[in-house]
């Protein structure tokens, strides 16, 4: 009887073997442009296109603050069923425009949101604020490019990690293909190519847009290999992008654990009444404390095993973060951010914490110190002809 029932089983597997992983379908055409000119990548089972000509993302803006309306994407992965929707965007009210922080994944996300945006103020965008490197939240920049001229101001990382389409001896070629791209439907995609950054800032910059005061602020390398954050002071808001999430598990895949730990405590030194995250849809004073606990925790828990000598092999059974196991990606993305964090924190030095607090005491202390990095033309022009007597003097 066991031998009858162990050949039924070797039958059955060798039956389903042409079913597994689906790798059994024959590609005739592992990549072509679609009707539209884009790239997309033919996996193992036929594409489908989805339901009509573009997909209904059924955008509903909600408004956080006086000025600041967002929309909030699902906790989950990027999926076909989601059409890349699992990230949030929002959209500030200027004076005569809207300023769009951080654009969504695709063409289509960008011209809905926008349609349900002109019910409210019927202004364009003029200005496009980018977070960070990731697609998801950026892929809709060219139709604010394409059609309302915007400006995209973001990190610099994303001119020199991505390229758009070009045009090389004769031919046209399209941009690169991200993850986005490549995996959604054909009608959620459509007419979303890469638009790069138009100014980059070295450093954390105040700026007014359409009479609203905002502090773009980075934080290096944390979430992304470069990410910033939006501050409105007059707003008390934090638009805070992947540097905070809540209600799910980060993905720390391209960042650093102590990258993480200094931008929210460059957030935390700011005076906010809301903050709203890259994922998640807490927005109030305790928007950021999901992700306080979290890293600190992520950073301790693995420092104690290093020292009491588990190796990175062991790891993820030793630091296992159950607080977090009910929030949603904990099983998908929370060991993957432990083993990397003991690739990184082999190399961990106190000294790479930054107190933002201590830095913000010491410039209103001294407030002289801020006055003498800025200088008019005419100052420096009076120091050199200061400079010159001094000499001419001696």
């Amino acid at each position: 009887m066991k031998s009858i029932i162990a050949i039924l089983l070797i039958v059955a597997f060798v039956a389903a073997m042409p079913f597994i992983g689906n790798k059994s379908i024959k590609v005739d055409n592992p990549h072509k442009l679609d009707i539209d000119g884009n790239f997309i990548l033919n996996e193992w089972v036929p594409s489908r296109v989805g339901g009509g000509p573009e997909w209904d993302y059924n955008l509903k803006p909600v408004q956080v603050s006086e000025r600041v309306w967002c929309y909030f994407g699902a906790m989950e992965m990027p999926t076909k069923e989601n059409a890349g929707n699992m990230s949030n965007s929002c959209y500030i009210k200027g004076d005569t425009q809207w300023i769009t922080w951080d654009t969504g994944p695709s063409y289509i996300f960008a011209k809905q949101a926008y349609a349900q945006m002109q019910k409210i103020a019927d202004m364009p965008v003029k200005t496009v604020i980018i977070s960070h490197e990731h697609d998801d939240h950026w892929l809709g920049n060219n139709y604010y490019k394409e059609v309302h001229g915007a400006k995209i101001i973001g990190a610099a990382s994303i001119n020199e990690n991505y390229y758009g389409p070009r045009h090389i001896e004769g031919k046209d070629y399209p941009g690169m293909q991200t993850r986005m791209i490549k995996a959604l439907y054909q009608n959620a995609t459509r007419k979303t190519v890469l638009a790069l950054t138009d100014e980059a800032f070295e450093e954390s910059t105040k700026f007014e847009i359409s009479g609203v005061k905002l502090e773009y602020v980075k934080v290096g390398y944390a979430h992304s290999e470069e990410d910033w954050f939006l501050y409105l002071p007059d707003d008390k808001v934090v638009l805070a992008a992947d540097v905070v999430m809540n209600g799910r598990v980060t993905s720390n895949r391209d960042g650093i654990v102590i990258g993480q730990i200094n931008a929210i405590n460059a957030i935390r030194a700011r005076e906010w009444d809301y903050l709203v995250p890259g994922h998640g849809f807490i927005t109030d004073k305790t928007a950021a404390d999901e992700s306080v606990k979290y890293f600190a925790l992520l950073k301790d828990r693995v420092l104690e095993k290093m020292e009491d000598g588990v190796i990175a092999d062991f790891i993820t059974k030793e630091v296992t973060l159950d607080e977090f196991r009910e929030k949603d990606l904990y099983y998908v993305l929370s060991p993957s951010n432990v083993f990397r964090s003991y690739e990184e924190l082999e190399m961990f030095d106190e000294d790479d914490l930054i107190d933002y607090s201590a830095q913000e005491n010491e410039e209103v202390e001294t407030p002289e110190a801020e006055a003498k990095e800025v200088k008019t033309p005419e100052a420096v022009e009076a120091e050199v002809e200061k400079v010159e007597v001094t000499e001419d003097a001696a």
